[in-house]
């Protein structure tokens, strides 16, 4: 959530019967039926490098499967940063042997997905896989020793009997076992004891995270849902960076004595946002309003390094971070890749340096339309899901699922990062949400494409090919597929056929078909 308090400089700058049920209640249309087979061929990439062609689209279908059909909405002028290269290669480590993620797409909930049946309905339909969300220490155990789990008993059986992967944030530590809501507990074995109750009364829940944003070095002026980044603010004389490791060892030990197939989260970092004492040179805007500790995932992985841990036992599973593209451009000066991928590659070095080596994912990301426009968070929220999946990330999250309402206190009521809109009605990225899912679940990255003035990545899907390209800049390029049929998905899920020699074929060659695209994410498929 820390896109919303970015720096001073970057603001002056920059089932199924029921499911389909609700969608005709929409009025949704149906997409131009396609006929591919399941074992399509795998798509290639023909040579020679795609050429810029002229920068006058001609009109292609966007029937979009969902009640906003994105014509309805008029494309918002935005200066979308050309995919420049990256800088020389850093020796960044290779992500794991390549499998299709499990539960890779997510979003965050407020609470509409848990206690609202049509917004749950409409996460289903999205795709959704993951859902995030959190139990608050604090409301469970008010008082020492007293556990009232019905509010916790509500959430979980809401995500699990729904079929949505819980991602469980642990927050709001109780006022009896800590001098604040977000920090170090000074009450560690009250600390043990929760967890151990929560991960046993919970055994569904998979993934456990201990706060949000414990990177945060601002405490009490601000509060992100952890508050670590500072020097010690519990005031026992150690920094609150070991006090962090210190209830991750214990937390990680309590996690899995209790439920040895659950996974403890570090995480996650806003790893951004960066204040004036910690701001690296170069940092944009050097810092000026921001409240995160940059030093503070460092020198957290440096003492785990010299405090390493007895008998197999770790200090994590998984390592979680949040990402807003408008921090894509420094990151790419620190790491190779682009935007998200870069930003992943960084934290990957850090690993390796400290000699670990766990999954990576994204624990909020998301784009605010109401800056940007409705088709730009589409188009920027698809490529950091399609980027995400291609960095070898294990989850991204969508941060968040509803718009918070107008009435909502300032700035809350300027806060429209939803798939839904603050009436429940699904938005544009509703539509890109359900496509990329749709395309992408259970796909394994394969290679980036090069694409002159473009960007392109290659996936694998129950053994067919599908490319998911894009033009970097406002000019369009084509691409030539070696194919005789091609299967055409726009960004909205709308479908139609390219033909090797038909009139929207941009290849004169014979065997070769030319594909148009502009910036939106384009996915394309060979079709027999």
């Amino acid at each position: 959530m820390f896109q919303r308090f970015r720096n001073l400089f970057l603001r002056a700058s920059v089932v199924t019967l029921l499911l389909l049920g609700v969608l005709a209640a929409c009025g949704a249309p149906s997409p131009t039926p396609v006929i591919v087979p399941t074992n399509a061929p795998s798509l290639t990439l023909d040579t020679p490098t795609p050429r810029v062609v002229n920068p006058t689209l001609p009109t292609a279908p966007t029937t979009a499967p969902t009640a906003q059909a994105p014509t309805a909405i008029a494309p918002t002028e935005i200066s979308q940063p050309t995919a420049v290269p990256s800088p020389a290669p850093t020796q960044v480590p290779a992500p794991p042997q390549a499998r299709a993620p499990e539960a890779f797409f997510g979003v965050n909930t407020n609470g509409e997905i848990l206690y609202n049946e049509q917004a749950r309905a409409l996460a289903i339909l999205a795709g959704v896989q993951m859902v995030r969300t959190s139990i608050g220490w604090g409301n469970v155990e008010r008082n020492k020793g007293e556990y009232k789990w019905v509010g916790a008993d509500n959430t979980i059986k809401a995500l699990v009997d729904n079929h949505f992967t819980p991602l469980v944030l642990i927050l709001e530590n109780p006022n009896w076992a800590s001098n604040s809501p977000c920090g170090p507990v000074n009450d560690l074995p009250a600390f043990d004891q929760f967890l151990r109750r929560a991960v046993a009364r919970y055994p569904q829940v998979k993934y456990w995270v201990l706060y949000n944003e414990p990177d945060d070095a601002h405490y009490p002026q601000h509060v992100a849902g952890g508050c670590f980044g500072g020097q010690d603010i519990n005031g026992n004389g150690r920094a609150d960076i070991q006090d962090y490791a210190e209830q991750l060892r214990i937390a990680w030990r309590a996690v899995h004595e209790t439920n040895p197939n659950a996974l403890l989260v570090m995480g996650a970092l806003a790893l951004d946002n960066f204040d004036e004492a910690s701001a690296p040179p170069g940092y944009p805007g050097g810092g000026r309003g921001g409240v995160f500790n940059a030093r503070f995932l460092p020198e957290l992985l440096a003492h785990m390094q010299a405090n390493p841990l007895p008998n197999g036992e770790r200090y994590f599973d998984v390592i979680s971070f949040n990402f807003y593209a408008i921090y894509g451009p420094y990151w790419q000066s620190q790491a190779e890749g682009i935007s998200v991928a870069a930003k992943t590659n960084y934290v990957r070095k850090l690993l390796s340096d400290a000699q670990m080596n766990v999954p990576l994912m994204v624990g909020e990301t998301g784009e605010d339309a109401y800056s940007i426009g409705n088709e730009a968070q589409s188009e920027n929220g698809v490529k950091t899901f399609v980027r995400g999946l291609a960095s070898g990330l294990t989850h991204v999250v969508w941060w968040t699922f509803q718009d918070f309402a107008d009435s909502s206190p300032p700035p809350r009521n300027t806060w429209k990062y939803g798939l839904l809109d603050q009436d429940g009605k699904p938005k544009p990225m509703y539509a890109a949400y359900q496509n990329v899912s749709k395309q992408l679940t259970g796909a394994v990255f394969l290679q980036a494409l090069q694409v002159q003035g473009g960007e392109g990545y290659l996936f694998e899907k129950a053994g067919a090919g599908i490319g998911v390209v894009w033009s970097s800049t406002d000019a369009p390029v084509t691409i030539a597929f070696s194919a005789q049929t091609l299967q055409v998905t726009d960004m909205y899920g709308g479908v139609r056929a390219l033909v090797d020699g038909a009139a929207d074929d941009h290849d004169g060659a014979v065997g070769r078909i030319g594909v148009q695209v502009n910036k939106n994410p384009m996915y394309v498929q060979v079709a027999q």
